[in-house]
């Protein structure tokens, strides 16, 4: 069983051309009896002079644990140094690569897998020979430079793509290294996801902290509404502040009384309004029974209004109307209980006592009238009990805009991915 690694080193030129500047492979071979041979091969190119310097270093571990280390060294003018161990140097390649070499011959050479550059800047694989001092390398299929090049590699090379200074041109997207350690891509992934994470969850507290308070906001603003008796606007910002709580998830801010009280509190003054225009009417009329019970009704709507809201009592203008009229109603049946007396007396020919009794009933007619108009509803003369005056007609308009909220993140700009430096283009050359 046999293994293979291999690492490329690049350069960029003054040109902006990626050249290939070191090639190192690794081959391990495990043969039957456990002997372990390893093959390191190191071709370096000058960047100036052009020349390529090769080194091999052979280790062989025996199953005893016995290592035997030869090394092959190819200097920039073709020689060939050799270093052997206990074992010759036909024995080790023989073994490594699974060749033979004659006994009658020398090492005439070692061949490599060539590089080459497709189109699209891939690295591809071939057959190309090196030359070393005369004499050709060829060790199997496996790649290792013997000297330096100092011909035009391009004639020797199969390119689809174009070359530089005598090596050969890369995809200038590639960085130097050998095969990518993924564990560290998944690590950079994970912290990635995790920052991600973090700001799309800062970015929601944001967005829940805004909704938060704009809540408080309205529900400040029903509040004033409130206390001001204009319940028809407290309940429009009650719901405001009830479906920005939702938002934010969280009702803290909320008071007790929710847009539907506020809205129940809002028709009771409507029917209350309804009766003192009713009463108004009565009392011009002289009809203080009606207009009484008007004021009446108009009372207890406002105190179910007051009631449905959380307000202070606004019921006491009703109230004192109400009062006024009690008295004209009483006037007014004095003025009819002396009316009658006046005519039974006059039937009886007590003239005397009639006139009386008519000038009585007159008085008390007045004073009824009176009373009527101290208790008609917006009348000139009316009663006023200023801590039933209530506002009305009020609006809110939030100050929140949930578009304008700058949360800092952008979910749709967060980058995930993670850039290895790694192409798997040039994993094995």
């Amino acid at each position: 069983m046999s293994t293979k690694e291999t690492s490329i080193v690049t350069e960029t030129a003054d040109d902006g051309t990626e050249l290939i500047t070191e090639i190192s492979e690794t081959v391990t071979e495990t043969q039957a009896d456990g002997t372990e041979t390893v093959a390191e091969v190191t071709s370096t190119l000058d960047d100036e002079t052009g020349e390529v310097e090769g080194h091999i270093t052979l280790t062989e571990t025996a199953p005893d644990g016995t290592e035997t280390v030869t090394e092959i060294t190819t200097s920039a003018d073709g020689t060939v140094t050799v270093e052997e161990g206990d074992q010759s140097l036909e024995e080790i390649i023989e073994g490594i690569f699974d060749i033979e070499i004659g006994d009658d011959e020398s090492i005439d050479a070692i061949s490599t897998e060539e590089i080459s550059v497709d189109a699209d800047g891939d690295v591809a694989e071939t057959y190309v020979e090196l030359e070393t001092g005369g004499a050709d390398f060829t060790v199997g299929g496996e790649m290792f430079v013997a000297e330096p090049v100092t011909t035009d590699v391009a004639d020797a090379v199969e390119m689809s793509a174009p070359v530089d200074a005598a090596f050969v041109g890369v995809d200038t997207t590639y960085s130097a290294g050998t095969t990518s350690d993924t564990s560290l891509d998944s690590a950079a992934e994970e912290a990635a996801a995790e920052e991600a994470a973090a700001e799309e969850a800062k970015a929601e507290e944001l967005e829940l902290e805004a909704h938060a308070d704009a809540a408080t906001e309205a529900q400040a603003a029903a509040d004033e509404f409130i206390a001001s008796g204009d319940y028809e606007a407290a309940a429009e910002a009650r719901e405001v502040a009830e479906s920005e709580s939702a938002e934010a998830g969280s009702d803290v801010m909320l008071s007790a009384y929710d847009s539907s009280d506020l809205a129940n509190a809002a028709e009771k003054q409507d029917d209350a309004e309804f009766y003192e225009g009713q009463q108004a009417m009565h009392a011009q009329q002289g009809d203080y029974e009606a207009a009484r019970e008007d004021a009446s009704n108009a009372g207890y709507a406002m105190s179910d209004a007051d009631s449905a809201a959380g307000g202070s009592d606004h019921s006491g203008q009703a109230d004192a109307e109400k009062y006024e009229m009690d008295w004209a109603v009483h006037e007014e049946k004095l003025a009819d209980y002396q009316a009658d007396n006046a005519v039974a007396a006059a039937e009886d020919g007590n003239f005397e006592a009639a006139e009386m009794y008519a000038a009585s009933a007159e008085d008390h007619q007045a004073s009824a009238d009176h009373f009527g108009d101290l208790g008609e509803h917006g009348g000139d003369l009316a009663v006023y009990d200023p801590s039933s005056a209530v506002d009305a007609g009020g609006s809110f308009g939030s100050t929140y805009d949930s578009s304008a909220v700058d949360t800092g993140f952008d979910a749709g700009a967060a980058d995930m991915s993670v850039d290895s430096g790694y192409d798997a283009g040039t994993d094995d050359v």
